[in-house]
Order: structure tokens, then sequence, then C-alpha cells
């Protein structure tokens, strides 16, 4: 069964599979690590582009000492949202569900529904309660049932979990750069149409699914190696449309504020989504833009 935090991770994590399509204008070098210096910071902070979904074994083999030491020197450790408080993640659940009473059999036809309930029997590890899969908004159920995608059905983690252990190891403060409410508040901006329709392509995706048609871990190899270079690529190279840009370019233009008015009094280990961090509106970019120096770091 899917853990709580496991589901909250993948909630907030949309925007790992949705493509950006910002064109970059920054050079990329072949890493997820990346130091941020200058305009008036006394000490580094740093910038980590994690991953919602991935198997135990990669997401550990990922934290270098490099990054170790990293989160040691750091005054804070900065999520999407703030994963140290369960009771938060508790309450966070109350905005899975769709606003509106709008019910996910009102979306889709009767053999379509057929083929969500069909699905679901056949797969219990999902842990979804059966009477929440008419309410839960799509693209979390979406989300949800790509753990499907990983080849390590026993060991699905996040880079995210890696990073908190080692942030409370090291004491440190744990926060979030944005709010469960304000997350899911742009999952609902992606009407719910359009949520249903991304289900079904999700779930034929799955019962025909094959090495050579799972893109997500052809994706997620990638992102194993930190080859950045080839991220970045296949980012820009998605689709266009406004919904990419309300999960991935607004809310990289809604925290930058946030993190360089933290930066004025505390440094700082951020770790949000990568494909938060290209394009020319991803956040290595707009802390270029914000006059700091960004530097990758060979991890």
């Amino acid at each position: 069964m899917i853990q709580i935090r496991t589901i909250i991770f993948l909630m907030i994590g949309l925007v790992v599979s949705t493509r950006l399509p910002a064109q970059s204008n920054v050079p990329v070098v072949n890493t997820l690590f990346w130091k941020i210096s200058g305009n008036g910071l006394t000490q580094p902070s740093y910038l980590f582009g994690s991953n919602h979904l991935i198997c135990k074994k990669d997401a550990e083999g990922l934290i270098s000492d490099l990054v170790k030491q990293a989160i040691k020197s750091v005054d804070e450790v900065c999520f999407e949202v703030d994963l140290s408080n369960s009771a938060q993640m508790v309450i966070a659940q109350k905005y899975n569900d769709m606003v509106n009473d709008v019910k996910l059999n009102q979306l889709l036809t009767t053999k379509e529904m057929d083929t969500v309930n069909n699905y679901y029997q056949k797969h219990p590890e999902i842990g979804v309660p059966k009477e929440a899969l008419n309410t839960l908004k799509p693209a979390l159920f979406n989300s949800i049932i790509s753990v499907a995608l990983l080849p390590c059905p026993n060991e699905i983690s996040n880079m995210e979990d890696a990073i908190l252990t080692l942030g409370k190891e090291n004491d440190k403060k744990l926060t979030g750069i944005s709010t469960y409410k304000e997350q899911a508040g742009f999952m609902d901006s992606i009407p719910y149409e359009e949520q249903a329709k991304g289900l079904m392509a999700k779930i034929r995706l799955l019962n025909n699914l094959t090495e050579e048609n799972n893109g997500y871990l052809k994706t997620l190899k990638l992102y194993i190696g930190q080859d950045a270079v080839k991220l970045d690529s296949v980012l820009r190279s998605g689709t266009s449309d406004r919904f990419a840009k309300i999960i991935g370019e607004e809310r990289n233009k809604l925290w930058m504020p946030r993190f360089k008015q933290k930066l004025q009094t505390q440094s700082l280990f951020i770790a949000v989504g990568f494909a938060h961090l290209f394009g020319s509106e991803g956040l290595i970019n707009l802390f270029i833009k914000n006059g700091y120096t960004v530097e990758g770091i060979k991890n």
C-alpha cells in the first residue's frame, strides 16, 4: 500500500512528468546540484533537482558526500512544501479531492469508468480507498498509479525523503516554499476534463506497458545518470500548452521572491523537482536574473 508521505510527494510532484516549454539560455552542465553565491550572500546556498518518484537505491546513490556536506553547512533545508510536519501532511489529504463536488463518473463514459475500476481492482497496492476514486483529482490518481512505471514496486522512494533524513540528522530547520493548499490550487487550474483524459491515457499505457513505450523510465535513467544536458533537451522538446506553464513556470515565478527573502537572513539547501531548474523561466536562470551566481557542482 502506498504510504501517505508518498501520496503527498506525488501530489506536489506533478511537474516531474510535465514538460516545460521554455528554451534554456543558461549553459547546462551534467549535474543536478548547483551552488548559489554572490549578490551579497555571506555564504553559499545550494539548489538540488529532486525527483518525486524513484527507486530507493537510486535515490540513495545520488546523495554524495558533497550533497551531505552542503546540507550540513546551511541553516535551512527548503522543499516545495514542508515535509517535516506529519500532522500537516495528514491535513493535506483534504486537498486531494476535486472541488465543487465534481465526480470522475461525470467526466468519463461508462466504458471508461469500467476501465478505471478494472485497473483499480487488479492493483490493490494503489492504496486508495475505493470510495475515493470518484472524487480524487484525476491528475493525482494519474500520479499515484505512475509508480507502476518503476522496476522496483517494493522500493518506491523519492529524493526528498533522503534529503529530509539528512536535514533531521543535522538538526536543520526544515521548511517549504509553498503550502499544500497552494500546490493543490495549481492542480485545480488544469480542467478536470483534461486531467481525466490524461488518467485514461496513463491507464491504457500501463495496461500495455513495455520497455519501449515506458518514457518515464527512459527519463529516469537520464536523471539517475545526472545527464542534465539531455534532460534539458527532453524538457524543451515537450508541449508548450498553458497548463505546463501554470504547473512549472508560474510556480517558479511565485517562489523566486520568497527564496530571495529567505536568502537575506539564512543559507538554504533548496530541493525541488528537477524540471523546475531548467529553461528561461527555470530557477537556475531566475537566480541569475536576480543577480546571483549559479554554478553546477559535479555530484
